[in-house]
């Protein structure tokens, strides 16, 4: 076939290859391109008649010449750096050396290679794109979602001096500037003591590379270069082909703009990033449970199917401190300082208060909340009778599994409503019990806390706690073997288990301890996380550090319960005080209970998977965490291969999200935090006292369950929040310190079953300590300090 030269008005489609076709894109949407014409079907010894005329009326005796080979720049490879580009060509004979050149690097060893491993393709036609050389003072390359978060709402530029040629070969260190959805340059990284671009001429390629974007609709990878007289000039666009699926795919509306939302508490359960079914379906079920509260208690009329007090954003669930406020405004007695208080353990500056219902509806309102609380041991206790009764039928076909999970999908948000109202009362006495102490509402010392959190953690008998005593007692039966340290502590998980199951004298511990709490693991409520009972390793592994310590010092840390001096306190503690120890015993229950529900629904939906793989729908089970419930409805009725490319596509998306932080506090749609450095020049980090006592030690920084394996002997546990699966570390380290949390969070309540010195809500305690420093921990005072 003949070569042939086209305009850039001419090109229609990818027939010209991606490079022609993403610049007559940009001219049709009436952006500035330099002149250019593509030769078609290129050749590097015969040429169009009309070549060199069209060279010269492009007007510029210096022209660059870019490959446009079929492929090239699409949705699906860019080919970036694979075939030749000559710029500053100057002349008719040049320019077809250009060409040759070009068109012959499509045969290079290092293009073919690429063309197989990204397409298992043969060699495809070349053209090429002639364009007007631009005299640059900067260019550079501008990605409307950035490729190496994946954010879809930050738009990042580089720029370097002269040709974006050195940019792209690495030659040159650019600028690098980032811009939100509203503007706001968010970063600025200079290669030098000045600015290569202005904060105009930054607002001018981000507009222009974003409309690009929303015109094609999907993110763009464009290259610009600004000329000695200021204009802007588009040299070429193509798509970003390694993107996962949008990070904010499921991210919902806020009731209000300016909502504050926490990812305290809701964290404490679901840290991290979530699949998406876990989001539609634990998600929602935790918000259905608190305007079930909110309905009841008649501060909202009805159940709304827009989510109002959670959020998720980023993949990240998020507690909407604005949509809990709404009780606030709907009683007598509560605050916007009493919500802080109770859900992040201190008061939030951000939080406002909502208007007022009438003086005679907060009466009638704080009647019934006064009664739904009261209630709640009538509720545990028939939810336990319902529980009892309550099953998920394994199915061998998909249809039927699916029927079974959704006609009973109500009984997860029923018990997520039960214990959110055991929840109630427990938080409603606690506070009671933190503001007798103290003689004031809601402003009580550190001190005052810390008694606070001395009475309450005199309960008895509480799940969780008999939970780690039954662990204990397993661990030091492992002790007492000979072989404890080979057999055990240096083996793999699973021979660690066969093991114990091979013990006549361990295995019935071990089974019973799974029969009781192998529902139990770390994110709980997370429908892709296996529990214990369904793959053990987490716990052994803890285990497998406890026995290390044992072996190493020859002894462990007891589990402790504080004293109490009855005849000391008040006629009114001595009243109220049994009573918040019952109902902090009740709230663990039904936490146990929720989690044995969602335990249930994981191995429902583990089996649907299981079901979809066998009958071909789904290359792998693990995809059917990455539909959501309302899709997984559809998916059943109608398997589809569109389907299954967004699973695949969520689930690489889950990656880059599990790698965001947040702060504790967001005003509007939370957004993850930038890299910074913490100021730590005082060396003092304070937060909220939850367990008493002072500690000397070194840190050891855990993010995760995998880096908490490091864990030494006395060592003290800085991380952003517990969850049960931290549990079995409890005996082993000298203290604990938390970015989030509050006194009645995981962490704390264990840290007092032990004794153990704790500061909750640091807020920036990972970030502040590195592993290795040594530090004191006064749980008294609520203060972590480096020495």
């Amino acid at each position: 076939m003949s070569s042939e030269i086209s305009a850039l008005v001419e090109i229609i489609d990818a027939s010209a290859g991606g490079k022609a076709y993403g610049l007559a894109r940009l001219v049709a949407m009436g952006l500035a391109v330099p002149p250019a014409f593509v030769l078609r079907n290129a050749s590097a010894d015969e040429f169009p008649s009309g070549l060199d005329q069209s060279y010269l009326d492009l007007g510029k005796e210096q022209v660059a010449v870019r490959s446009s080979a079929l492929g090239e720049d699409g949705g699906d490879a860019s080919f970036a750096g694979q075939y030749d580009t000559v710029l500053n060509v100057r002349g008719a004979e040049q320019l077809r050396a250009a060409i040759a050149r070009c068109v012959a690097s499509a045969s290079n060893q290092r293009a073919r290679s690429y063309l197989q491993e990204q397409t298992d393709g043969d060699a495809v036609a070349m053209n090429i794109v002639v364009q007007a050389m631009v005299d640059a003072r900067t260019a550079g390359v501008v990605f409307t979602a950035d490729p190496v978060s994946a954010r879809r709402d930050l738009l990042v530029i580089d720029a370097v001096q002269g040709l974006g040629e050195a940019l792209v070969s690495g030659e040159a260190t650019p600028d690098h500037y980032a811009v939100d959805r509203l503007g706001q340059i968010v970063e600025r990284q200079l290669a030098g003591t000045e600015a290569l671009l202005s904060d105009l001429e930054i607002a001018a390629i981000t507009a222009q590379a974003r409309a690009a974007s929303d015109q094609e609709g999907h993110p763009l990878d464009l290259e610009w270069a600004i000329d000695r007289d200021g204009t802007l000039y588009w040299l070429q666009a193509r798509p970003i082909t390694t993107l996962p699926a949008n990070l904010n795919e499921f991210d919902t509306l806020l009731p209000r703009p300016d909502d504050v939302l926490t990812i305290s508490n809701v964290s404490e359960m679901m840290p991290g990033a979530v699949c998406p079914l876990t989001g539609s379906f634990t998600g929602w079920g935790i918000d259905y449970g608190l305007q079930h509260m909110q309905v009841i208690v008649g501060a909202r009329p009805v159940i709304e199917k827009d989510w109002q007090i959670t959020a998720w954003a980023f993949g990240h669930l998020f507690l909407n401190l604005t949509g809990n406020v709404v009780m606030s405004s709907a009683v007598l007695g509560s605050t916007v300082e009493q919500t802080g208080q109770a859900l992040c353990g201190r008061i939030i500056p951000e939080l406002k208060a909502l208007p007022a219902q009438p003086l005679y509806r907060q009466v009638i309102n704080t009647v019934k909340l006064l009664r739904y609380c009261l209630r709640a041991p009538g509720v545990v206790d028939q939810f336990g009778r319902e529980l009892d009764t309550f099953k998920i039928e394994q199915q061998v076909n998909s249809k039927l599994m699916w029927a079974q999970l959704e006609t009973k999908s109500a009984f997860f948000n029923h018990a997520m409503a039960v214990h959110i109202q055991s929840s109630a009362l427990s938080g409603f006495l606690c506070t009671i019990v933190e503001n007798m102490v103290s003689g004031r509402s809601n402003d009580s010392t550190s001190e005052e806390q810390g008694e606070a959190v001395r009475l309450l953690a005199g309960a008895t008998g509480v799940e969780s706690a008999v939970m780690l005593e039954e662990l204990d007692a397993l661990i030091d039966g492992i002790v007492t073997q000979s072989d404890a340290e080979q057999s055990f502590q240096k083996a793999e998980a699973g021979d660690a288990v066969a093991w114990l199951q091979g013990s006549a004298e361990l295995e019935p511990a071990f089974t019973g301890f799974l029969h009781d709490h192998g529902h139990r693991g770390y994110r709980e409520l997370c429908m892709r996380d296996p529990a214990w009972r369904d793959d053990p390793t987490p716990l052994i592994q803890s285990m497998q550090a406890a026995v290390h310590a044992r072996l190493t010092t020859g002894g462990h840390r007891p589990m402790h319960t504080a004293d109490i001096d009855w005849s000391s306190l008040s006629r009114g503690l001595r009243w109220v005080l049994p009573k918040a120890h019952d109902a902090i015993r009740r709230r663990e229950h039904t936490k146990s209970q929720l989690v044995d529900v969602a335990h249930r629904f994981k191995c429902g939906f583990r089996q649907l998977g299981k079901v979809l793989q066998e009958e071909g729908a789904l290359p792998d089970a693990d995809l059917v965490n990455f539909l959501s419930v309302a899709e997984l409805s559809k998916f059943v009725a109608s398997p589809g291969p569109a389907a299954v490319k967004r699973a695949l596509a969520r689930r690489e998306a889950l990656h880059y999200q599990q790698q965001f932080e947040f702060p504790e506090i967001s005003v509007g749609v939370p957004q993850p935090l930038q890299a910074h450095t913490v100021d730590s020049t005082d060396g003092v980090l304070h937060g909220r006292p939850a367990s008493r006592g002072v500690v000397e030690g070194v840190v050891r920084v855990a993010h995760t369950l995998a880096e908490a394996a490091a864990l030494q002997a006395g060592e003290i546990l800085i991380t952003p929040i517990t969850d049960i699966g931290w549990t079995p570390y409890f005996s082993l380290i000298g203290g604990l310190v938390t970015d989030l949390g509050s006194s009645v969070s995981h962490g704390a309540v264990i840290a007092r079953e032990y004794g153990l010195p704790c500061v909750v809500n640091t807020r920036e305690g990972t970030r502040y300590f590195i592993s290795g420093d040594r530090v004191r921990l006064d749980g008294d005072k609520g203060t972590v300090e480096r020495l």
